[in-house]
């Protein structure tokens, strides 16, 4: 009996994402001039052919990938604004920063991406397609942004310039995640540590924010606690 469209629909969705999973995990390990087609399919545990049914070019791809992307870090970013919207600033900050640890953990690939995009984009996009994307793949800091306003108007952190406080901070974090990543993805040996490894990050962050230890770690443990 032949399918049904809504069968076909259902099909062809799970096939393309089995391919964009493939396509992501080859990215974050080869970049986008290192990853074929070829490689994608291997990965993917599918013909070719069948790869090229769907994406005609490693362009339209990519395409797509980086799309997807982007569109996971912005539902991402969106839900926990809106999940911590009534906590205080340190707490919503510490939320946070355990939240995309958290994620990050589970799905080490999405920093690895975040990390290698801004060096591949000019290749995939149009300029304007670029700048969209450039926008998309800042929402963290642009996050952290309003979230470090918020705490100089609570009077929970020192008033400096919040652009720069959350450019410095999210810039620390993801330097610290990014080779948590790779730990997890198996680069180099996994932390025996994990709670060490949050701290660590935590400790980074925060300091650079002239928060105090007791205050800081106040808030990490009530965000542990909480989501235990």
């Amino acid at each position: 009996m032949p399918r049904t469209v809504e069968q076909n629909t259902i099909v062809r969705e799970t096939r393309k994402k089995q391919i964009l999973e493939a396509a992501l995990t080859v990215y974050v390990r080869l970049g986008y001039y290192g990853t074929d087609m070829d490689t994608v399919a291997a990965e993917a545990g599918l013909a070719k052919g069948l790869v090229y049914y769907y994406y005609k070019t490693k362009k339209d791809l990519f395409e797509e990938l980086f799309e997807w992307m982007f569109q996971e870090g912005e539902d991402f970013s969106n839900s926990l604004l809106e999940k911590t919207e009534s906590m205080d600033a340190l707490e919503q900050l510490m939320y946070y920063v355990y939240a995309v640890f958290g994620a990050n953990k589970k799905n080490p690939r999405m920093m690895q991406f975040f990390m290698r995009v801004p060096f591949d984009a000019y290749a995939v996009f149009s300029k304007n397609q670029r700048i969209e994307g450039a926008l998309k793949s800042d929402l963290h800091r642009l996050a952290l942004t309003k979230i470090i306003e918020k705490g100089m108007e609570q009077k929970l952190i020192p008033i400096m310039n919040p652009s720069s406080a959350a450019n410095s901070f999210w810039t620390v974090f993801v330097a610290n995640l990014f080779e948590y990543s790779r730990l997890i993805l198996g680069t180099q040996e996994t932390p025996k540590n994990e709670e060490k490894a949050l701290r660590d990050v935590v400790q980074f962050c925060f300091q650079g924010l002239g928060i105090e230890y007791k205050v800081w770690n106040f808030y990490l443990e009530k965000i542990v606690s909480m989501e235990k």
